[in-house]
């Protein structure tokens, strides 16, 4: 046994002793650093998708389109404005005021039209106008006119304006016909806007983009 000592081979009987060894252990140091890179991994993971969620939604999330300049411009006479103008409001059945209508000037009138009426005359109006505060009312109808106006440019380009006015109806027994001025909050200047620039021009300017031109309940 010892001549094979000597020759440095293990006998099979000694390999309890010298052919099995313990695995090597990490230092605590070692491993408090394999730690810190697995939580900063993990760290730097969590907030790239976080970032990346942040940037979808804000992708996805629908953006609110301005409003028209009013005056708007469009690249047809005065005229031709005009002529579009009478043919709409005819079509939606809103009467013109001929007496305050200077069409020569490029101005149109129209009369009062009611809009709103009933429970729903406060919702009607408040959504399309701000009512005087000063206290609290009973509106019972809602009405509104139309100015529009066609400014030439030059032969060939006009700008068109266009403003609207509010009047609600109270509840009153000493005067039955009381109307209170309001002020337009500029969302039906903007559709009628969008109508009729889209149709003198041909081309879509809906809010939706879905070609429909309208003036409150008259879609045209």
């Amino acid at each position: 046994m010892a001549d094979v000592h000597r020759a440095g081979v293990y006998s099979p009987f000694e390999f309890n002793d010298v052919s099995i060894r313990k695995p090597h252990r990490l230092s605590i140091g070692v491993r408090n650093k394999l730690r810190l890179s697995f939580i900063l991994a993990l760290l730097f993971l969590l907030v790239s998708l976080s970032g990346d969620a942040r940037a979808q939604l804000r992708f996805d999330k629908p953006k609110s389109e301005p409003p028209l300049e009013n005056p708007y411009t469009v690249g047809v006479p005065r005229e031709q404005i005009v002529q579009t103008v009478r043919e709409i409001l005819k079509s939606c059945a809103i009467p013109i005021d001929e007496d305050l209508s200077r069409p020569n000037e490029g101005k149109l009138v129209t009369k009062n039209v009611i809009f709103a009426r009933g429970v729903t005359a406060k919702n009607d109006l408040e959504h399309m106008a701000t009512m005087p505060a000063g206290e609290v009312r009973n509106w019972q109808q809602g009405r509104y006119h139309l100015e529009i106006t066609a400014l030439p440019l030059d032969g060939k380009k006009s700008q068109m304006q266009i403003s609207a006015f509010f009047q609600g109806k109270v509840a009153d027994a000493m005067r039955s016909n009381l109307w209170i001025d309001g002020q337009s909050n500029g969302m039906l200047e903007d559709e009628v806007l969008r109508g009729l620039a889209g149709k003198i021009l041909g081309i879509d300017l809906s809010v939706k983009g879905n070609n429909k031109r309208r003036i409150l309940t008259c879609e045209y």
